[in-house]
């Protein structure tokens, strides 16, 4: 009845692990003993004895496993296998049958390794039944030895719980079969394992061991990480994971399966990242996690001062509002006749946009402009440069028109310096134009010194007007 109450109870514990791996088999081998009737405390093998047994295995996961069995076999001794006892002449016989559960342990997985031989350790618990028939009377004369009453008169229990452990390999031949070889250990925690004691060595508590062959077949929805997710069906086979994940693990926990996760050992929703300020950069490498800033700026915000929807660094006028197409820069048309400046070839001198931005030659219309200069200076600044080009222009397409180039200077100077200045000034126009194409026929320049100031009052404001070239444009 014991047996059956704990083969039933083996047998429950390794089915509550679910669905899995399961292996089934038969062992084949000799069991052994160490005890009184040996010399060596390491036992012997004079007398290996026929066992074989069943045993079930479920793996739990890469490496580890756990095995119900039953087995059985004999052990044996005699005094004659050794000198210094075969005057004792004591023998033994004994009946086993064992039930145990066990937990193997692999050096490593089979599948990580790129092997089919898979080495392992085992250990665990449980049921010996023994039946000793030992020979205590064998001696052709005399007394017997010592204990022996003691021994015949022994009340000892025939049920033993046992503590298996060892070592063994096993090799896949393919999917399905596999063959091992293993052999260990097992103490019952009794001296009656032959039925001798007081006769033998009191002290000392018997021993027994099985070694042999495994032959076994596998069976069920193959899962080599354990995991509950069938090899078939489980994208990381070889890494324990969740169900919903197809068998990847999720070590941060955030939904995202670690093989997707870009920070798989950090939870967050942007590829498996934190993004702290939600701008689509995770915060790894944002260079600035805590303000909401676009990609291509590393998560940093950008600057638009003029608020024209073109940032500054790629705003060629960041303080002036401008279309794209510009690169942020405003549409100019300087003379305000409508055609901006880009598209108007006299772009200081209003005109038609049939005649290209230049004034249309209707009659006779005289047109003046002025240009200002620095003290004691006859240079022609960028903007005073625009306005002459836009005069060339005119002029090159109206060989009629004329231009008179008038050069004045402020009162500091003595009037011939000063009529030297204005004469400069002049001159510096008059050669720009011949330049940019105007012909030298179409312009007359003079210096006219201080002679004919727009202000008197002695003022900076007065002396910067007086610092001029007058241009007076007649087209025909």
């Amino acid at each position: 009845m014991d047996r059956i109450l704990f083969a039933c109870l083996i047998f429950s514990t390794i089915t509550l692990s679910g669905q899995g791996q399961w292996e089934g088999g038969l062992l084949l081998g000799a069991s052994f003993y160490q005890g009184d009737l040996t010399p060596s405390i390491v036992g012997t093998l004079h007398e290996p004895q026929p066992a074989g047994g069943l045993f079930i295995r479920r793996h739990l996961g890469p490496k580890l496993a756990v095995r119900a069995q039953a087995f059985r076999g004999k052990l044996s001794g005699d005094d004659s296998n050794f000198s210094d006892y075969s005057s004792r002449a004591f023998s033994f016989s004994t009946d086993i049958t064992e039930f145990s559960l066990l937990l193997e342990w692999r050096l490593f997985s089979p599948v990580l390794a790129g092997s089919r031989l898979a080495p392992y350790f085992f250990a665990g618990g449980g049921l010996l039944e023994m039946a000793p028939r030992p020979e205590l009377l064998n001696q052709p004369a005399g007394p017997p030895p010592r204990g022996v009453k003691e021994d015949a008169q022994a009340v000892y229990g025939r049920s033993r719980f046992t503590l298996p452990f060892g070592f063994g390999l096993e090799y896949s031949l393919n999917r399905h079969w596999s063959v091992g070889v293993e052999g260990g250990l097992r103490t019952a925690f009794t001296d009656y394992l032959d039925g001798i004691s007081f006769a033998g060595n009191p002290t000392k508590k018997d021993w027994y061991g099985f070694a042999g062959f495994s032959l076994a077949y596998r069976w069920g929805a193959r899962d080599r990480d354990g995991d509950g997710v069938a090899d078939a069906e489980d994208a990381c086979p070889s890494q324990a994971g969740l169900a919903i994940h197809d068998g990847c693990p999720d070590t941060d926990a955030d939904g995202i399966p670690d093989k997707e996760d870009d920070c798989p050992l950090l939870a967050g929703a942007l590829k498996g990242c934190p993004d702290s300020d939600g701008d689509g950069v995770a915060d790894h490498t944002d260079q600035c996690p805590g303000i909401p800033g676009p990609l291509f700026r590393a998560g940093c915000p950008s600057e638009d001062s003029d608020g024209d929807g073109i940032l500054d660094a790629e705003d060629r006028c960041p303080q002036q509002i401008g279309p794209a197409s510009r690169q942020g820069c405003p549409l100019l048309d300087s003379d305000q006749d409508g055609i901006e400046n880009e598209r108007d070839q006299c772009p200081q001198i209003p005109g038609s946009s049939t005649n290209f931005g230049c004034p249309e030659a209707i009659g006779q219309t005289e047109t003046s402009y002025r240009l200002f200069f620095e003290t004691n200076s006859a240079s022609l600044d960028g903007q005073q440069q625009q306005l002459l080009n836009s005069l060339a222009a005119a002029l090159s397409r109206q060989p009629a028109a004329s231009l008179l180039i008038k050069g004045h200077a402020d009162e500091q100077g003595t009037e011939e310096s000063d009529r030297q200045l204005s004469m400069q000034r002049a001159r510096a126009c008059y050669e720009y134009l011949l330049k940019r194409g105007a012909l030298p026929q179409q312009m007359h320049y003079d210096g006219f010194g201080a002679v004919y100031p727009l202000n008197t009052d002695n003022s900076e404001a007065s002396r910067y007007l007086n610092r001029r070239v007058e241009l007076e444009l007649q087209l025909q």
